[in-house]
């Protein structure tokens, strides 16, 4: 059944027709504009009540509790000593009210959301956060849909972009504008600061909506929004054709498929509730490890509840497809990943991506100032009890034939710049065959980090060769046959380097214990085709200048959205 998307549909004709105007919020530090009441938590209560978001992830306590609200006599979580009342709570500012309070310790949100609060909680020891478990990724359903002529990060410079206030996207929001700035000024251009816009709401068409504001308003360039209003703006995924709610013109310009590490969704429990009730947040987090293991299994199985999970988090019985598409469009990390995002130094741990998000925030003015969010310390390993996380196959990403065929579709048909989401560069001296550590670490580092956190895109090492030979030859009569030979050795020479290059940061992501996917990456050799000078009359343009020579001797990174290849990918949640 399609309830659902009638509905949102319903209510994107309504704006396309003219509706009431959104309304957008002020973005301030949610303290100045909500004021709750602390009250301690007290020791030895029956019940934990935890909240639930509109996410893959949720399908997994849901699962625990016997697919219903309230802890069954046989369910996972009740075989580990521990009551559960679950509820659903999309609002963060909800959340914290139920936090402070006391009436639910727990919050469950992004880790984005959950920094924006931390003005309310940072502030009295009762109510600190102390995170417990991190689910996983946003890993496909979230979206950010901008107007045609918008295509990559840099893009977004000067543009107006509409999210929801204290939203599940603010991380989302500002990981990729860094990277667009950083895009933008690496190629010798000027960063314009974006309008951010805010709505008080995030699902759906009617109300204060970001994807009702991008119906109503043109001069909104792009928003962020959950991938069932992606596929709306873009009648399906494609090119909005201004029908059936969608915006002409508009496009997906990226979703967390492509940018699947950046959204990081998890729990946090008050540093008061954990003290007098260890034991009992402990039986909950090995209870959602052996959970998250079974579900996973009964995926494979074809046993899931998908009906329960369609009425609990989707309020529809009926959206058992919806249901799935939740649990398609995340990546759980189970035993492992809790134990590498625990880790302070990590480059994807709890402490790593709060300080990113947060430097944000204080600089938007979200936050009054930074604060040292902590993780549970516990040994991971130990609490997960017999979970057998090993069975979770370390398997690669991509299908390197189908991702070489399509980055050379892309390369003929002259889409690949329009897939690029953001490219740079590395030089190198004439003749130089080999490219240190110690020379390009600030290079490879770079590419570590965007690998890791755009683990969904492919990233193309694309090198180029010096034409000075080949123009000298051609200059002094040199033979056609002679000349095509010099071509291809520049571009056998070109291919070399770009392999010596890969591998080279491969090994750099070994060596600093970063994590790297070989089948991530094509290489492509085009010799003296791309000249940074130019082509005159089909040739590469003589360089007049020794700088412009030296421009020519490059590796060019770029990192390519490939989303529309679907059968490029490996599925993030199969055994």
């Amino acid at each position: 059944m399609k309830h659902l998307q009638a509905l949102m549909l319903l209510g994107a004709s309504i704006f396309a027709t003219g509706g009431q105007a959104i309304e957008y919020s002020d973005q301030a530090p949610l303290a100045d504009t909500l004021s709750a009441t602390v009250k301690s938590c007290r020791a030895g209560t029956d019940s934990l009540s935890v909240p639930m978001r509109t996410s893959g992830v949720d399908i997994i306590p849901l699962f625990a509790n016997g697919y219903q609200t309230e802890s069954s006599a046989d369910s996972i979580f009740s075989d580990n000593d521990i009551t559960v009342s679950l509820f659903l709570e999309n609002d963060i500012t909800e959340q914290v009210k139920k936090y402070l309070s006391c009436e639910s310790p727990i919050m469950r949100g992004t880790q984005g959301m959950l920094n924006a609060v931390a003005d309310l909680t940072e502030n009295d020891p009762r109510t600190k956060q102390v995170a417990i478990y991190q689910h996983g990724y946003s890993n496909g359903a979230d979206a950010i849909v901008a107007r045609g002529e918008l295509s990559s990060a840099a893009d977004l410079s000067g543009a107006t972009i509409v999210t929801q206030a204290y939203g599940p996207h603010l991380a989302y929001l500002s990981r990729i504008l860094a990277d667009g700035q950083s895009a933008v000024e690496r190629n010798g251009g000027t960063w314009e600061s974006p309008t951010i816009r805010y709505t008080s709401s995030l699902m759906g068409f009617q109300g204060d909506t970001p994807g009702a504001a991008f119906l109503d308003d043109p001069e909104n360039d792009a928003v962020l929004v959950t991938s069932a209003d992606a596929q709306t703006l873009t009648s399906g995924g494609n090119t909005g054709t201004g029908a059936e709610g969608s915006v002409k013109g508009a496009t997906i310009m990226l979703s967390t498929r492509s940018a699947n590490r950046i959204i990081s969704e998890v729990y946090v429990v008050r540093a008061d509730y954990l003290e007098k009730n260890r034991e009992q947040v402990r039986n909950f987090v090995r209870a959602m490890f052996s959970a998250e293991e079974v579900f996973r299994e009964d995926v494979v199985k074809q046993v899931v509840d998908w009906n329960a999970a369609g009425e609990l988090l989707l309020g529809d019985p009926g959206a058992d497809s919806e249901a799935k598409d939740l649990w398609r469009n995340v990546e759980t990390v189970g035993v492992d990943g809790n134990d590498r995002w625990s880790q302070a130094d990590g480059s994807r741990s709890w402490k790593t991506m709060n300080n990113r998000i947060q430097s944000v925030m204080v600089a938007s003015g979200l936050l009054s100032s930074a604060y040292d969010l902590t993780v549970a310390d516990w040994d991971y390993s130990d609490v997960s009890g017999d979970v057998f996380d090993k069975r979770r196959a370390e398997l690669p990403s991509f299908d390197s034939n189908a991702t070489a065929s399509a980055v050379k579709n892309m390369k003929e048909s002259g889409e690949l710049e329009e897939n690029s989401l953001m490219e740079f560069e590395i030089h190198f001296q004439p003749n130089q065959r080999t490219f240190s550590q110690a020379e390009y670490r600030d290079e490879f580092d770079r590419v570590a980090e965007l690998a890791e956190t755009y683990g969904g895109a492919v990233i193309t090492v694309e090198g180029h060769s010096d034409p000075m030979n080949y123009l000298r030859k051609k200059h002094n009569g040199e033979s056609n046959h002679q000349l095509r030979s010099i071509r291809q050795a520049a571009k056998n020479l070109s291919m070399n380097r770009a392999i010596e290059v890969r591998d080279s940061v491969i090994e750099f992501a070994e060596d600093n214990r970063r994590t790297m996917d070989e089948s991530q990456f094509v290489t492509l050799g085009h010799g003296i085709t791309e000249p940074k000078t130019g082509l005159c009359e089909g040739d590469p343009c003589p360089p007049q200048t020794e700088a412009e020579w030296k421009s020519n001797m490059r590796v060019t990174f770029k990192l390519v959205n490939v989303e529309a290849e679907a059968s490029t990918f490996t599925p993030v949640n199969s055994w």
